[in-house]
């Protein structure tokens, strides 16, 4: 997952849905978020989430960090 951007990010989060399913959250790699967040596409859109000051929110999607550095899946 090297090359993920926010534009493949949101193409894969689409066929996700078209699928049948609604995300529910993006679990990500903790080097890919790293990367991901010097995008600035991908930054302006992450956001805190309401009920907890701890998540971030991509999309209105929970954003959950694993310990394998370059890892992404929709759940």
């Amino acid at each position: 997952m090297a090359d993920l951007t926010a534009k493949k990010i949101n193409k894969l989060i689409e066929e996700f849905r078209q699928t049948g399913k609604e995300p529910e959250k993006l679990v990500v790699g903790y080097k890919t978020y790293a990367r991901l967040m010097t995008e600035d596409k991908f930054a302006e859109k992450v956001v805190p989430s309401l009920e907890n000051s701890k998540e971030r929110l991509y999309k209105k999607l929970k954003i959950k960090l694993v310990t394998e550095k370059h890892y992404f899946e929709i759940k």
